[in-house]
């Protein structure tokens, strides 16, 4: 069976005939290609489904469906020579426009998407403390490639070449069950793992963390030898495990994606228009 290419996104939905999955399941066993390719697609949608779709405003549905409950006062005669045509055309659409922009601009910073998850911290930690730095295959860790790991960042995953100026992407694999991205970084003497994965941090898991501003946003830190630090932005939790110095951890997290990170203006608008036309489309 040649490559699935194209049929990737329908193996990963269901959508192949019978026929064919079967055909794809036996190609994937002996095609590393297709298989990450496959892996790759699980994590894009595991993603997206993290992306939280909002009901409407209750006030907005209110508003809306009023609009016709009474009629409209009467005017005198100089309020109605007024208005134009043109001038009630214009009024209309700037009204409508701002209304359309406030509300948008309100759903837009709404939600915090994802799952609660518990980090294995400790888990974590014990791998950092082990003799070998990087991931054991044997253990089930599949090792993810140079190539691979570009198409992530493409996919808005943090898969930088170096952090901190000086640490430097030495590998990467898929762990817990391929839900986990973990890579490891190195100057040469000291070492940062970071891993990331889909949701949010349960509170329950924080237990011996204390709050902490780094690069501007809070940030859960347990210190010790390793240090563990962990956050979660916009539906993703990341950790880091690592015995590098303070100074270099928080420049570390100022390149990750952080809650310092705020929306501008023109963004949060257009995330909300986003998602207010979501809604018009399951109407």
């Amino acid at each position: 069976m040649p490559h699935l290419g194209a049929d990737v996104a329908a193996y990963v939905d269901g959508q192949l005939s019978g026929s064919a999955a079967r055909e794809a399941v036996a190609h994937l066993e002996t095609c590393d290609a297709c298989e990450k390719a496959v892996r790759q697609q699980r994590l894009l949608k595991s993603r997206m489904s993290t992306v939280a779709t909002p009901e409407p405003p209750a006030a907005l549905l209110a508003s809306l469906a009023g609009l016709a409950a009474d009629p409209p006062a009467r005017e005198s005669w100089w309020v109605r020579l007024g208005r134009s045509l043109p001038l009630r055309a214009g009024v209309v659409v700037v009204t409508a426009s701002l209304a359309v922009v406030a509300t948008a601009y309100a759903v837009g910073g709404s939600g915090r998407p994802g799952d609660e998850v518990q980090p294995p911290f400790n888990q974590y930690t014990a791998d950092f403390d082990a003799p070998v730095a990087s991931f054991d295959t044997a253990s089930g860790d599949t090792v993810i490639t140079a190539a691979a790991m570009d198409d992530l960042s493409e996919y808005g995953w943090a898969c930088h070449d170096t952090l901190a100026g000086d640490l430097h992407r030495v590998s990467g694999a898929y762990t817990g069950a391929d839900e986990v991205i973990s890579l490891v970084y190195t100057d040469g003497s000291s070492r940062l793992n970071l891993y990331e994965q889909t949701g949010v941090l349960a509170p329950s898991t924080l237990d011996g963390f204390r709050s902490e501003t780094m690069a501007g946003s809070r940030v859960w830190v347990r210190p010790g030898s390793p240090m563990v630090v962990t956050w979660d932005d916009d539906g993703t939790v990341f950790t880091i495990v690592t015995d590098v110095d303070h100074q270099r951890v928080e420049r570390a997290v100022a390149e990750l994606p952080t809650d310092s990170d705020e929306q501008g203006l023109g963004e949060r608008v257009g995330d909300g228009l986003t998602r207010m036309s979501s809604w018009v489309g399951a109407a």
